[in-house]
């Protein structure tokens, strides 16, 4: 009963922000069917293709259940959606990456914890299915949290890249501006442009959340693992 609880819970949450993508994407089609400039036609066009990009992600951790027989946590599937609709809907289709001062690199900072925490329960829930020879131990369990991690954080940054260089492509001018390279670097240390500092910055604060997940996980999983070893001793 419980258990069932938890999937209904998810998938109200996903039923909400599908349904809201959904009312997106037609107000997007809308746009560009009755568009008076190419301006407004390209938003709209890449309106649509972030709109079914953001379903295709929200229904990601399902897709990972059925096909790796995996369960993910109900609160992981939430955070997911949060995140997911944060940045792409928010964010994007909205502009708040644009507007709001920070919002970037907080998405950045949650979605690097985010990552390491989903890691760690994909790697130790598959962890506890094998046998006690043949787990991982702590410390391995940490890095490969880690490294998947920085792994989607820079598969990220090469969404950014990919939808700055289409949008380009399709209006012949930059109406996209993920990577911020259309901002004036006003900073007197770094010397490049400002692009390239956004897009280090991103994976140096998303890797700096992943790494303090990281060292939790691995500090909780070491003395687990040090009860569970004195437990095997003192049984034997």
């Amino acid at each position: 009963m419980i258990k069932f609880k938890k999937l209904e819970s998810s998938k109200v949450v996903y039923f909400i922000f599908l349904g809201l993508v959904i009312l997106e994407i037609i107000g997007a089609g809308l746009s560009v069917a009755f568009a008076t400039t190419v301006g407004q036609r390209d938003a709209g066009l890449n309106n649509i293709f972030l709109g079914f990009l953001a379903i295709v992600l929200f229904s990601l951790p399902w897709i990972i259940e059925t096909r790796f027989k995996i369960d993910i946590p109900n609160y992981l599937e939430i955070i997911v959606s949060l995140f997911i609709f944060a940045s792409i809907v928010m964010g994007n289709i909205h502009g708040l990456v644009d507007t709001v001062k920070g919002y970037d690199k907080f998405l950045h900072i949650v979605s690097g914890t985010a990552i390491s925490i989903i890691s760690y329960e994909i790697i130790y829930s598959y962890n506890l299915s094998r046998t006690k020879e043949l787990r991982l131990n702590p410390g391995l369990l940490s890095v490969f949290a880690f490294c998947f991690a920085i792994t989607l954080l820079v598969l990220w940054e090469f969404y950014e890249f990919a939808v700055d260089t289409i949008a380009f492509n399709i209006s012949g001018e930059p109406s996209r501006n993920m990577q911020r390279y259309q901002w004036i670097n006003e900073s007197s240390i770094y010397p490049q442009s400002y692009g390239l500092m956004d897009t280090m910055l991103d994976l140096i604060i998303g890797a700096f959340g992943a790494f303090v997940v990281s060292f939790v996980g691995w500090r909780i999983l070491v003395k687990k693992f040090n009860y569970e070893r004195r437990k095997d001793t003192d049984d034997n």
